[in-house]
This record gives C-alpha cells, structure tokens and sequence, in this order.
C-alpha cells in the first residue's frame, strides 16, 4: 500500500489568509462589472458566490411568528420574569439554553441507530456561548494548547479553521482520508499520524469535522468503532464540530459510540466534546444565535466554563430560545429534503458536464448528503494548463470563469478541487432566491472553461487575458 502518512501543512493560516487576499486583488482587477462566458456564445454578469456556507433556507412560519413575538417582548419590557429576576436567571451559563441544546442541538446523540444504544445528553454536561459556536472551539483548543503543539486534523477540514488553532500557537498536521472519492477518514493514516507525533512528544489532540465540510461521507457503525479504537489507543483529548449535524440524514455521531477494549468498553461522549449551533438548521441569525458543547469529561468542561468570560444578554437568551423551541421535526426534515434536491441537482449537472465532454473530467467526493459539493478535477487535464495546487484551480475559476470556490488545499488536501455551495449559490450575501437558476448557470460556466483547456488554454494564458498578474508563490 502506497503510505500517505501525515499531510503537512507548513502554514495552512499562511494559505487561508493568501486565498482571502488573493481573491480580493483578483476581484479587483476584474472591475465592477465582468463578464463571463458560458457554453453555446452564452455571457453571464458577475461572480457567482459559491464559497460562503449560506444554506439559503428559510424559518417556518411558526418560528418566524415567535421570534417576531420574542422581538416585541423585548422591546415593550415584557419578557418573561426569570430573565428579570437576577436570582433565576444565570448570565454565564443560562439553564434553559443548556438544555434545549441538550434535547434540541444534541437529540442525535440519544438514540442515534438501532444497534447503538446513544448517549441522553445531561444540561449539565452541556455548555452554551452567545453567538457562535466558534467561541467554544478556540476556548477549547486554549484548554489543550502548548507551544509547539500539533492539533490532528483529517484531511477535509473546515476551511479556516487553521486560523483559530494558530491563535494558541498550535500547528495542524492532516492525517489523509482514504484515497478513493469516498473521502472518508483513514483510520490506518490517522493512527500513524497519531504515533509518530506522540512519539515526537508535540502531540496536543485530534479535531475531527463529522459530518464533514467541505464533504460529506456515510460511515457504517462498524467504521466509526475502528476510527473510536484508534482515537482512543491515542488517549488525547479529541473536538468534534458537528455543527452540520442536522443538515444530514439519519448523520451517527462519533461521540454516541461506545469502544470495545481490552479494558472494557469506553464511551467516546467521555472523550470526545462535541460542538455545534443553532446557525445552520434552524437558520439562525444574528443575536438568535448560540453555539453549545458536550461531554462527558466534566474536568475538560470546568476548564473551558472557566475561560469563557463571555455572557449571555437576556435578550440574546429570549431569541435563541424562540428559535430553537418552535421549529418541528418536520420542519427540519423538510430542510433537509430541500438541501438534498439542491445537491442531487448539482450531482446531474456535474455528471451532464461530464456526458457533453466525453469524459470524466469532474470526480464529485463523497456523498450526496449536506450543502456542498466537492469537486476533484482531471489531473492531467490541469496539468496540461499549468495549473498544479488547488489554489491556482481556485484562482482559475474565480478569473475565468467568475466562480467563487474555496480551494481543497485550505481544507488539509492535496487534490486537485474545490468546494462549491450547492444548497446556495448567489450574487451577494441576502440573494440566495435565485440558487436553482445560479446553480445551472455555475455549472455552465465550468464547461466552457474546461472546453477552453481542452482546446489549449492555459492557466498562464488565463490570467493574462484577463491581465492579472500570477499568484505570488
């Protein structure tokens, strides 16, 4: 077997933050109005925003009626009592939030399968932040932090979240998902990734993205006990963003596993803090928005309470709490349903590309589950354009194409791909209407390019018909 062992990434907060400028100076010398072509003499106007992580979803209507009511509450001074009362109401850690978190963000962990028995979420092993879950991510990487530090992260990570780890002087180090477009973790790979940094003495934690963004990936219970076996023989403290969790059908989270050993079975909830939100699902916004994490570790949890000098507003804790209270089961079923034809839509026009071309040209990764789709192209087909990392795909379409996407190298991945938004794909931020209409219209204008390649068109010739000067390597 061919070894992919530890996929470095010398600085992935230099990457990230070369892709933000980047796109910037290119945007820049697009001008305000560019034009792009597509297939058949065709002519769009304007970038096609397919990097943000908008889900375009909407609030039912009975959430939407209780926040508004929740809204006239607090500017009339009529919110509940214990929001007023300062012996009720807890500032730091709000009692009601913890526990809708419990029932509501974590319901998953309870009863997830048939042949998993779950774990039923304690409030009070449950904390809570106002506004984004982000908050509890950085407190907890503080928590494991040491100078020098390696944080493990499979390859397909958040696109920056090498930027909050580098904030407490930790350096990431991806251990390869398996080679084929499943795209799943490799617990071969993340097991040597583990030992040979444990046996280097910088080994600090794992951070895993389940389920995954930018991809997606269906995982058997018998998969995620072997990945359990190895993140606990690695007996380091283990994060989990999980925060698109409810976007997925039927999704097992990694943390409702229990692990057979040698010592008796071990409960991954034990080790592993679980962290999510209210943003994606219930489609929270703004002040409504909270970010809540779990575990079974309560001296992990009493540190991190205790670096959380952030507090809730009474305000912040009314609005959140209508949010997450009054959407239903179906309603968050039927979020999924939209995502899902979003995403199996971009899967047809992908695989149309590929029929008109007379070849597989475009490897979709993973499954069909989530928001996004993750595209690996051809790699002699970008070789011969002179295009050889991810960033210079990404910059090609952004250029050529006016597709914005976020390169795989930002995500800990060598391949040669991008993440595009399927569920959203849109103008500007608060025009995600059209995403059906802009989705085909993408996926146009990626044919036109790759028919441009195809005819000889390089990477080099790209930019100077455009005049924009070349990356800075």
């Amino acid at each position: 077997m061919t070894e992919r062992t530890a996929v470095l990434c010398p600085d992935p907060v230099r990457l990230t933050n070369r892709s933000d400028e980047r796109k910037q100076a290119a945007r820049a010398f697009l001008g305000p109005d560019p034009l792009f072509p597509g297939t058949r003499g065709r002519t769009y106007p304007g970038i096609i925003d397919a990097y943000h992580g908008e889900t375009g979803l909407e609030m039912d209507e009975l959430t939407v009626a209780a926040l508004n009511t929740a809204w006239h509450e607090l500017m009339t001074r009529t919110q509940p009592d214990e929001y007023r009362d300062g012996r009720l109401y807890d500032k730091k850690q709000p009692l009601v939030l913890r526990k809708l978190a419990a029932d509501s963000l974590f319901q998953r962990l309870h009863a997830p399968v048939p042949e998993v028995a779950g774990v039923l979420v304690d409030p009070a092993e449950v904390l809570v932040c106002p506004y984004s879950s982000t908050v509890l991510l950085e407190e907890a990487i503080a928590t494991i932090a040491r100078p020098g530090g390696v944080l493990v992260c499979p390859e397909g990570y958040y696109k920056s979240a090498s930027v909050h780890i580098a904030k407490y002087g930790l350096r990431m180090v991806s251990s390869a998902a398996t080679a084929d477009r499943a795209f799943k973790i490799d617990p071969v790979e993340l097991a040597r990734t583990l030992e040979l940094h444990a046996a280097q003495g910088n080994l600090c934690g794992v951070m895993l993205t389940l389920p995954g963004n930018p991809v997606v990936a269906d995982y058997t219970v018998a998969e995620l006990t072997e990945i359990g076996r190895v993140l606990v023989a690695a007996a380091v403290p283990i994060i989990c963003d999980m925060s698109f969790d409810l976007l997925v059908d039927d999704h097992l989270p990694i943390a409702a596993i229990t692990v057979p050993t040698a010592d008796g079975p071990v409960r991954l909830y034990d080790r592993v803090l679980s962290i999510t939100g209210n943003s994606k699902a219930y489609n929270a916004f703004g002040p409504n928005k909270i970010g809540a994490a779990c575990s079974g570790d309560s001296a992990w949890l009493d540190e991190i309470r205790a670096r959380l000098a952030v507090s809730f507003q009474r305000e912040t804790t009314h609005l959140a709490r209508a949010t997450i209270e009054h959407i239903s089961p179906d309603q968050l079923a039927h979020n999924r349903s939209r995502l899902r034809a979003q995403v199996d839509t971009a899967w047809e026009l992908l695989a149309a590309v590929n029929l008109r071309l007379g070849a597989e040209l475009l490897h979709p990764l993973g499954s069909r589950q989530g928001m996004f789709v993750t595209v690996e192209f051809d790699a002699e087909l970008l070789t011969a354009a002179g295009v050889h990392t991810s960033p210079e795909l990404e910059d090609l379409l952004l250029t050529m194409a006016g597709i914005d996407s976020v390169a795989l190298g930002r995500t800990g991945s060598h391949r040669l791909g991008v993440r595009l938004n399927a569920a959203a794909p849109r103008y500007g931020a608060g025009q995600e209407d059209r995403a059906l209409e802009l989705l085909h219209q993408l996926f146009d204008r990626l044919e036109c390019l790759i028919e441009r390649l195809r005819g000889g068109m390089t990477y080099g010739d790209a930019l100077s018909e455009r005049h924009i000067p070349a990356i800075a390597s």
